[in-house]
């Protein structure tokens, strides 16, 4: 430990004016030290009082009665030559820091170098120089570079100001792999001197290695399965901690509890069919909800399309779908149920990097959970891609009638049956027209985000949130609905 951070460095216990005025001091870690007039500007000390209260200054009278006050950190540095070049250490670091936080203070209004130093009359080397800390800055100076930004002191003060502009921090976050429209999305709703730190937290980062652009990757806090088409090996984004992160803080604002879902489709199918007419995203939705499952939408480019796991073993899904039509979230969210019953989900998170697809060919656990999902939604889809084969009679002109046809004869969606014989009916005509004929289908039934949203709303006690919590979740899972 230096010892000027040893007790006792900085307190004076006694001071006394030895001949020849020279000034001698006693500290409270028994040092004696001598100093002379010309230390503090003055040419001869006829008297000196100690600081009666805390310690920390002598006064000091000159011949002609004038008092200097002297603080024990100018009587130190005087005195203490390692001392003294620790103060010029510190100094250099602060000027570094506070042309930190006013090159960060510029970046977030906009202003390029060259336009504040016309802003302010300086040249704009000299506010290169200041921004790097390498220029000894006047108070007036750093009041005219606020003022001119519509800044004040409170902006660059505090040990909690911002050293990096918020652009900076986005380009930090997502060279570490965070996408920028959800790392936006959090700065935009955050103040400067908090944006940092919630950034941090929220993906399990340091503060430092975030300031400095120098992120190492954190794994997700419980064994994770990726799930891929073909099986193949990908990397975890930054994204699932942020996602399972989030979660963890939101389980104290939901409504849940450890349930025991069931193995089969056909029971839930039985259960909600008591309820609703049929299988719609809402119907699901409600009865996730009901049955103690979370279900949250979420932004954010690339990392996964949805996912499940337990916190504290109260079931979570989410849901990152880019296709917007219901029936897509309606299907996501029947497949991540799918791996909840079975079981999958014990123990560790199951991850669908990619959308869900209808087929697997290496992978067992997709291969059930989407068995699960097609039991639940569509049981009889043997029997009714058969009929709207016949139906269309090979001609894609023919396709989507079939599938309206068939769909209301049998009291089933026709954009979920649309859907799957898109896929499955590979001989009715070209893959562009079915999909395009299903999406005609899926579209009016709405946008699956906004049914997910509305129903997340609806069980979110968000008064339970804390205001950092509270823009997570605004900046992650919800849009503006109004």
């Amino acid at each position: 430990m230096p010892r000027w951070l040893e007790h006792g460095y900085s307190d004076i216990v006694a001071v006394h004016l030895k001949a020849a005025s020279v000034l001698e001091v006693e500290f409270g870690n028994g040092d004696l030290v001598e100093v002379s007039p010309g230390a503090f500007g003055l040419d001869v000390i006829t008297g000196v009082e100690l600081d009666p209260e805390e310690g920390l200054s002598v006064r000091l009278l000159n011949g002609d009665g004038r008092a200097v006050e002297v603080s024990s950190t100018r009587i130190r540095s005087a005195t203490d030559a390692e001392y003294a070049h620790e103060l010029r250490r510190l100094d250099a670091e602060q000027s570094r820091r506070l042309g930190l936080r006013l090159k960060a203070l510029r970046e977030d209004r906009n202003l390029s170098q060259r336009d504040l130093a016309h802003l302010v009359g300086m040249p704009p080397p000299q506010l290169s120089k200041i921004e790097s800390g390498s220029y000894d800055l006047r108070v007036s100076t750093v009041q005219t570079l606020l003022r001119a930004m519509d800044a004040t002191f409170a902006d660059i003060a505090g040990p909690d100001a911002p050293e990096i502009s918020q652009r900076t921090l986005l380009k930090h976050a997502h060279r570490a792999g965070a996408p920028k429209d959800i790392v936006g999305r959090i700065l935009a709703r955050l103040d400067r001197s908090r944006g940092l730190d919630v950034l941090a937290q929220a993906f399990s980062w340091s503060r430092h290695s975030l300031l400095q652009g120098d992120i190492t990757p954190v794994p997700m806090p419980v064994p994770v399965r990726l799930k891929t088409k073909g099986n193949q090996a990908v990397d975890p984004s930054p994204l699932l901690t942020f996602a399972f992160n989030l979660t963890t803080q939101l389980r104290p604002a939901l409504e849940q509890r450890e349930v025991a879902l069931p193995s089969d489709a056909s029971s839930v199918r039985a259960n909600i069919l008591k309820h609703h007419r049929q299988i719609s995203l809402e119907a699901l939705l409600k009865w996730s909800w009901h049955s103690g499952i979370a279900v949250l939408p979420m932004h954010g480019r690339g990392g996964f399309s949805a996912a499940a796991w337990k916190i504290d073993g109260a079931p979570m899904v989410v849901i990152k779908e880019t296709r917007d039509f219901a029936v897509y979230w309606l299907f996501d969210l029947a497949h991540e149920l799918g791996h909840l019953a079975q079981g999958h989900v014990d123990g560790t998170a199951v991850i669908d990097v990619e959308a869900p697809a209808l087929h697997y060919d290496k992978d067992k656990q997709e291969e059930s959970a989407t068995v699960f999902a097609l039991d639940l939604l569509l049981p009889e889809r043997g029997t009714l891609l058969h009929l709207v084969r016949a139906d269309a009679k090979g001609s894609p002109l023919r396709f989507k009638g079939a599938v309206e046809r068939v769909a209301a004869k049998h009291n089933v969606s026709a954009s979920l049956l649309g859907m799957v014989a898109a896929y499955e009916l590979v001989e009715v005509g070209e893959y562009k027209d079915r999909w395009g004929s299903a999406s005609n289908l899926a579209r009016p039934e709405g946008s699956g985000r906004v049914i997910v949203e509305t129903m997340f709303r609806k069980n979110l006690k968000g008064q339970l949130l804390d205001s950092e919590t509270g823009a997570l979740v605004e900046a992650a899972l919800l849009t503006d609905l109004e």
